[in-house]
């Protein structure tokens, strides 16, 4: 058998080794003019960590559903697959800060009272 029967039969490319240059994936190859490449899709539950995010430093309880759904949304656009990392990330700071002031003023309030 010859060498590059042997490593196709495997499915590993004889033109590939340790002097080239990997080969193009396929949306490299098929990624200029005339092809279209739709954009990833926005996370619904990053966007809404930052709706109820910011709800939540005029009401205070929507904040708690910020962090939830932005730890959602942050598990959701991990892989890069879906955008709105930033909206989540943001979402769970704001959230978690409204948090701990309301819980900061309570505390407060509950020692003094």
């Amino acid at each position: 058998m010859r060498p590059w029967q042997a490593t196709a039969q495997y499915g590993v490319s004889p033109f590939v080794n340790g002097y080239t240059r990997p080969l193009p994936s396929y949306a490299e190859t098929f990624s200029g003019p005339g092809y279209f490449t739709p954009p990833p899709k926005s996370s619904v539950w990053a966007t809404l960590a930052l709706v109820f995010a910011l709800l939540g430093v005029v009401l205070s309880v929507p904040a708690l559903l910020a962090i939830v759904f932005g730890h959602i949304g942050v598990v959701q656009t991990r892989n890069n697959l879906m955008r709105g990392r930033g909206l989540a990330m943001a979402a769970l700071v704001l959230g978690y800060v409204v948090v701990g002031f309301w819980a900061l003023l309570l505390t407060a309030i509950w020692l003094a009272g």
